[in-house]
């Protein structure tokens, strides 16, 4: 769960994606030798408020000032639509996300600041001119995405129509059986569900992620319940509710239709996922079910990038397409390490050694960083 919707703005054909992990990368934009801005979150939000680039890729360096309040930077056009932002700058942690920009004025917002978007950046410089895409091959993958999004919400309705029912049953046993293997469905469309902003913290909140832990339901609270207290008693109301609210979610997902740019830019945010709360173990931390998280995440970017792989190939990306798959080799080969024949199909994260989760960590940064670029190129 994410405080905010990466694909949020559903109609935007995106100019970029946002990077992951931390790392910190100018790229090679259509405009020349990459930009770095660097922006620092404060308690009033956004410092500098004013800044100044030229056309092309411009990457923008997080770091967090301080604050408690401030954890995250969105850049947005004059419209109000995200174009790329990354999220959890926490004390200690940097972050950054890069873009290629046009000529144009854009808004600067740090949420939860003393006003949401209070700063400005101004891209000055001709505009660049944008490659000619493959328009079927990307309207094909368009299409088979959403039928992935749409078979992957009605897995995960059935799921959690078993998982409630073994709740209701009071059979702990299978409740805690079914939890880690029916939330994989979730993670693996999580940026499209975080579309729905009363519907992603409803159902995958985390404690720390609500203000009112009294108002805390989903997946998370059931999961407190079960591992915490060994029990299912006190877990009716919250099925329900979840119940209610995949329903939900599996209705609204099938009105939906999707720009390529969101394809990649979605698979980003799945792995920013992995580097901001799986691999610190965050994510499931009483039940530690993470990895099965982790391979539901892997696998919705996996299928966004296949999709997209036939018109970067077209485009003349073959390499790039070709080092993305290697590293996606790798995560996927680093990750199956840890498959263990239980239904849920994975070691509990807390077997994991400092060094095992460094690796993964590693494995992720060095797929984030090619993968990062592929929304620009999709998007002309």
């Amino acid at each position: 769960m994410r405080a905010s919707a990466g694909f949020a703005a559903l109609a935007l054909l995106a100019v970029a994606t946002a990077g992951c992990g931390g790392s910190s990368s100018s790229g090679s934009g259509s405009g020349g030798n990459g930009q770095t801005l660097k922006v620092t979150l404060t308690d009033q939000g956004c410092s500098p408020e004013q800044l100044k680039a030229k056309t092309g890729s411009v990457t923008f360096d997080i770091d967090n000032g301080g604050t408690a309040k401030v954890s995250e930077l969105e850049l947005k056009d004059e419209k109000g639509l995200i174009l790329g932002e990354r999220e959890n700058i926490v004390s200690g942690i940097t972050g950054s996300f890069t873009l290629n920009l046009e000529p144009g004025r854009y808004i600067l917002s740090c949420p939860n600041g003393e006003t949401d978007d209070n700063g400005t950046l101004v891209v000055s410089g001709k505009a660049v001119a944008g490659a000619a895409l493959p328009t079927a091959l990307l309207t094909s993958a368009t299409g088979g995405y959403r039928r992935y999004v749409e078979a992957e919400s009605d897995e995960l309705l059935a799921g959690t129509r078993r998982f409630v029912a073994a709740l209701h049953a009071g059979n702990l046993a299978q409740a805690k059986r079914l939890y880690g293997p029916v939330r994989l469905h979730y993670e693996a469309i999580e940026p499209v569900a975080e579309s729905f902003g009363d519907l992603d913290p409803s159902i995958d909140a985390r404690v720390n992620d609500v203000a009112k832990p009294s108002e805390w339901t989903g997946f998370h609270r059931i999961e407190q319940i079960l591992w915490q207290q060994g029990t299912t008693k006190g877990t009716a109301p919250y099925a329900q509710r979840l119940l209610t609210d995949v329903a939900a979610l599996n209705r609204r997902v099938k009105t939906l239709s999707y720009q390529p740019a969101q394809l990649a830019n979605g698979a980003v945010e799945l792995l920013n996922e992995v580097a901001s709360s799986k691999i610190s173990g965050e994510e499931d931390r009483y039940s530690h079910t993470d990895l099965s998280d982790f391979q539901g995440n892997l696998s919705g970017a996996h299928k966004a990038f296949t999709l997209l792989r036939p018109a970067l190939d077209e485009l003349g990306e073959e390499q790039l397409a070709q080092t993305i798959a290697e590293r996606f080799a790798a995560v996927q080969g680093g990750l199956d390490r840890y498959r263990r024949p239980t239904p849920l199909g994975f070691a509990l994260y807390d077997a994991l050694t400092p060094a095992d989760r460094k690796a993964l960590a590693q494995q992720v940064d060095a797929l984030a960083e090619p993968l990062s670029t592929v929304a620009a190129k999709v998007s002309g």
